[in-house]
C-alpha cells in the first residue's frame, strides 16, 4: 500500500496580515466610553428593529407582494429591501441575518436618511422664502412711506428754522437770567435783612428775643462784609455805601430797642430776689458796645437798686421781716455789740445779694468768693460790677454812719468797745475786698473805724490814768492789788476777743465766704454770718493802727507803772516781792496767747533783772547767816597779796570759828525754800532760793581753794576745813549743778 503523501502544510497568515484577527483586535480595542460614538451608535441602531419587529416584517410581507416586487433582490434567498417612495428602509425579515445586512447596507440607510431629511429641510426653506417675498413687499412699501415722511420733514424744518433759531436764543436768555436771580437772590440775603429780620429789630411789638440778637449780629456781619464792597469797582463801591447807610438805621434801631427794654426792666428790680434773664444778660453784653447807651441803663439800674436796698434797710431797722421774723434791729439798740452787729451783717449780706445779682448780671464767672483777696488785673466786667454796686450801697452809708457812730460814743467799757472795734474791722477788711479801698461803703466803714478805736483807746487810757489817780503801798501779803487783778481781768477778755478773730495770726487769709441770700440770722437769739457769731468772733486786722501790739503797750504800761510805784511805796525786798509777784501775774494774764509773745519776752526780762537781784540779795542773807560773809568778803576783795592767814577775818582763829557756824548753817538750811520768800510764787522761791544755794556752794568753793593754798601761810589747812565741798554742795541740795 503506497504511503500516502504527507499533506501539504498551509502556512498560518499572520495576526498582523489577517482580516478577522485585525477586525478582533479592532473590536475588542474600539473604547465606547466617547459620548459622541455612542449617540451615534444609539441613532444606527434606531434604523432596526428588534426580532419581534423583524417578524412582525416577514409576516407583512409575505402578505404584501407589491413591495416586494417592486423591491430590488439584494441576492439573497427570502430577503428583499425596498426603498419605498418615502426613502424608508423596509426591516428585514430572516432571522438572524439583520445585523449583517445592516452593516453591509449601513452606509446606503444613512445616506437615503440624509436624502429624505434634506428633502424636508428644502420643503421648509421654500416655505421661508415665500415669507421672505411678502416681507420684502412690505419693506419696499414702507420705504417709500418713510420716504414721503421724509420729504415732509425736510420741507418742515426748512419752513421752521428761524423759529428754532429764535428759542435757542431765547433758552440761552432764560439761562442767563435765572443765574442773574440766583446770584442776586444769594446777595441779597447776605447784604440785607428779611422783613421777618427787619421788624424784630424796628417793630415796638415784638419782644426782647433771642431772634433779636441773631438780626442784630446778622446786621454787624453786613457791615463787616461791606468792607469788601467799599475797596472794589464804582458800582460796588456805591453799593456797599448804600448797605452801609441802610444797616446803620438798622443797627441803631435795634439798640435803641435793646435800651428802651432794659431801661423798663431795670425800673422794675425792685424786689429784693431778683432772677437775672439770659436775655437781660445778653442785651446788657450788647449794650457794653455802646457806652453811652449803657451809662445811662446802668444809672438807671443803681438809681432802682440803691433806692429799693435803702428802704430795705430800713425797713429791716423799724419793721423787721415778714410776719415779724427776725425782729426789727432797733429793738437792740440796747446792747451795742448786738445793735452794730446786726446792721453791719444786714449790710453784709446786702452786698454779697447785690454782688451776685450785678456779677449774674454782667456775666463774671466767680472767680473768688465775697471778702477774698482781689486780685491786681480787673477785667473790664469785674469793673462794672464794682462800680454799680458801690454806688447800690452808697444810700446806707449816711443812716450806717449815724446809728454806728452814736453807738460808739454811748458805748461804756473797754471790752465792749473794743469788740466794736474788731466788729467794725472785719466788716471794713471785707467790703475792702469785696468793693475795692474806693468804693463809698468802705470808706465810711474807715471813718467808722477810726471813731470806734479812738473810743476803745481813749476809754483803755482813762482806765490807764485811773490806776494811777489812787495809789497806796501794797498790803502784808504782797500780792496784786485788786486793780491790778481787776485791770487784768480785762486785759484777759481784750485778749480773748482778739484771740477769736479770723486775721490775727495771718492777715492775707481770706475773710469768711460769701453767705447764702437767707444765711444771715438777725433774730432775736441768734446773729450769726456764716455761722461765725459776730458779736465774739471778729476780725480785726493787725496792720491796722488798732493791732495788738498798741492794745498791749497801751494796757500794760499803765498796769506796770503802778506796780513799779507801789513797789517803790515798800522799799526794800518786800517792795520787789510785790513787784514780782505783780510781774508774775501779768505774765500769767498773756502767756496764755502766742501773739502776746514780744510783750512776754519784754516782761520776763524785766522780771529776770529783779529776780537776779533778788537771788543775790538772798545769798548774801545767807552767807551772813552761815557766817561766811566777811571771809568771802575778805577773799573775793583783797588787793594785795597779803597772805589770808595774816588778815584780821581770814586768821585761823577766826577762820575756823566762821567754818564751825557755816557747818551749824548746813545743818539747819532747807535746801527747797526760805522763810524770806513764802510770799513769793513757789516757782519763783524756789528759782532764787537754789540760786543763792549755788552761790554759797561757789563762795566756800573759792574759800577752800584759798585756804589749801599754800602761798596763804596756812598750816595744817586740811584740819581746819571740816567739810569739802563736794560734802557742802550735797548738804545744801546743789550737787552737780554748774554755778
Amino acid at each position: 500500500m503506497a504511503t500516502a503523501a504527507a499533506p501539504a502544510t498551509t502556512p498560518v497568515p499572520s495576526s498582523r496580515t489577517n482580516p478577522i484577527a485585525l477586525r478582533i483586535y479592532k473590536a475588542v480595542g474600539t473604547s465606547f466610553d466617547d459620548s459622541s460614538a455612542r449617540a451615534a451608535l444609539d441613532i444606527a441602531a434606531s434604523f432596526y428593529a428588534d426580532a419581534s419587529s423583524v417578524a412582525a416584517g416577514t409576516a407583512a410581507s409575505g402578505t404584501g407582494g407589491v413591495g416586494a416586487a417592486a423591491g430590488p433582490s439584494n441576492g439573497l434567498s427570502g430577503q428583499t429591501v425596498d426603498g419605498g417612495l418615502d426613502g424608508e428602509v423596509f426591516k428585514r425579515s430572516l432571522r438572524g441575518q439583520t445585523a449583517m445586512l445592516a452593516r453591509r447596507g449601513l452606509k446606503r440607510d444613512v445616506e437615503r436618511r440624509l436624502a429624505s431629511s434634506s428633502q424636508k429641510f428644502l420643503e421648509a426653506f421654500g416655505e421661508v422664502d415665500k415669507k421672505l417675498d411678502v416681507l420684502r413687499a412690505h419693506m419696499t412699501e414702507m420705504q417709500a412711506r418713510c420716504d414721503q415722511v421724509q420729504t415732509e420733514l425736510d420741507v418742515a424744518n426748512s419752513g421752521t428754522r428761524s423759529l428754532l433759531e429764535r428759542a435757542d436764543g431765547l433758552r440761552a436768555q432764560r439761562s442767563s437770567a435765572q443765574l442773574r436771580a440766583s446770584l442776586l437772590s444769594l446777595f441779597l440775603a447776605r447784604f440785607t435783612l428779611s422783613k421777618e429780620e427787619a421788624a424784630l429789630l424796628t417793630s415796638r411789638e415784638t419782644e426782647l428775643s433771642r431772634p433779636v440778637f441773631a438780626a442784630l449780629d446778622k446786621v454787624e456781619q453786613i457791615r463787616v462784609d461791606c468792607r469788601a464792597l467799599l475797596g472794589g469797582e464804582e458800582g460796588k463801591v456805591q453799593a456797599g455805601l448804600d448797605i452801609m447807610a441802610a444797616t446803620l438805621a438798622q443797627m441803631e434801631a435795634g439798640y435803641t430797642k435793646i435800651f428802651r427794654w432794659c431801661q423798663l426792666h431795670f425800673r422794675q428790680l425792685t424786689r429784693d430776689q431778683v432772677e437775672v434773664s439770659q436775655v437781660m444778660r445778653e442785651a446788657v453784653d450788647r449794650l457794653r458796645r455802646r457806652p453811652a447807651l449803657l451809662s445811662e441803663v446802668l444809672a438807671t439800674l443803681t438809681s432802682t437798686r440803691q433806692t429799693s436796698i435803702l428802704q430795705a434797710f430800713l425797713d429791716a431797722l423799724m419793721r423787721g421781716g415778714p410776719n415779724g421774723l427776725p425782729r426789727p434791729i432797733e429793738l437792740h439798740a440796747h446792747d451795742p455789740v448786738r445793735y452794730a452787729g446786726d446792721m453791719l451783717a444786714w449790710v453784709h449780706q446786702a452786698t454779697a445779694s447785690e454782688h451776685e445779682l450785678l456779677e449774674s448780671l454782667f456775666g463774671v464767672q466767680r472767680a473768688r468768693m465775697v471778702g477774698a483777696t482781689r486780685a491786681h488785673e480787673r477785667t473790664d466786667a469785674e469793673t462794672l460790677v464794682d462800680e454799680c454796686l458801690d454806688r447800690d450801697l452808697e444810700g446806707l452809708v449816711r443812716p450806717l454812719k449815724l446809728r454806728v457812730g452814736q453807738t460808739v460814743k454811748s458805748t461804756e467799757g473797754v471790752v465792749l468797745a473794743y469788740r466794736i472795734v474788731g466788729l467794725v474791722g472785719f466788716y471794713e477788711e471785707t467790703m475792702r475786698r469785696t468793693v475795692g479801698t474806693q468804693a463809698g461803703i468802705t470808706r465810711c466803714l474807715e471813718d467808722m473805724h477810726e471813731v470806734a478805736e479812738s473810743a476803745f483807746f481813749d476809754a483803755l487810757e482813762a482806765q490807764g490814768r485811773s490806776l494811777l489817780r489812787f495809789l497806796h503801798p501794797p498790803d502784808a501779803t504782797l500780792t496784786p492789788p485788786a486793780a491790778l487783778r481787776d485791770s487784768a481781768q480785762v486785759l484777759r477778755d481784750v485778749l480773748a476777743v482778739y484771740d477769736t478773730s479770723l486775721l490775727h495770726s495771718d492777715p492775707a487769709v481770706p475773710a469768711p465766704a460769701e453767705q447764702a441770700k437767707d444765711g444771715s440770722s438777725i433774730d432775736g437769739e441768734e446773729n450769726t454770718i456764716d455761722g461765725v457769731r459776730h458779736d465774739d468772733q471778729v476780725t480785726t486786722d493787725t496792720r491796722s493802727s488798732s493791732g495788738i501790739d498798741r492794745v498791749l503797750d497801751a494796757a500794760v504800761g499803765p498796769i506796770v507803772e503802778m506796780c513799779e510805784r507801789m513797789a517803790a511805796m515798800r522799799g526794800g525786798w518786800e517792795g520787789q516781792v510785790f513787784l514780782v509777784n505783780c510781774l508774775e501775774y501779768l505774765q500769767h494774764t498773756l502767756e496764755l496767747y502766742d501773739f502776746t509773745a514780744p510783750r512776754l519776752a519784754a516782761l520776763a526780762a524785766q522780771m529776770g533783772k529783779i529776780v537776779e537781784a533778788m537771788a543775790s540779795e538772798h545769798e548774801q542773807k545767807l552767807l551772813e547767816q552761815s557766817g561766811l560773809a566777811g571771809v568771802v568778803k575778805t577773799v573775793r576783795d583783797r588787793t594785795d597779796n597779803t597772805p589770808l592767814s595774816r588778815l584780821p577775818l581770814t586768821s585761823p582763829k577766826p577762820l575756823v570759828a566762821s567754818l564751825t557756824q557755816f557747818s551749824t548753817f548746813l545743818t539747819t538750811i532747807d535746801p527747797q525754800t526760805h522763810s524770806r520768800l513764802t510770799l513769793l510764787h513757789p516757782r519763783l522761791a524756789e528759782d532764787i532760793h537754789r540760786s543763792a544755794l549755788r552761790g554759797i556752794a561757789a563762795a566756800y568753793g573759792d574759800v577752800c581753794d584759798r585756804v589749801l593754798d599754800k602761798a596763804e601761810g596756812y598750816e595744817f589747812a586740811e584740819t581746819l576745813l571740816r567739810r569739802g565741798k563736794e560734802e557742802v554742795e550735797v548738804a545744801l541740795g546743789v550737787a552737780g549743778a554748774a554755778y
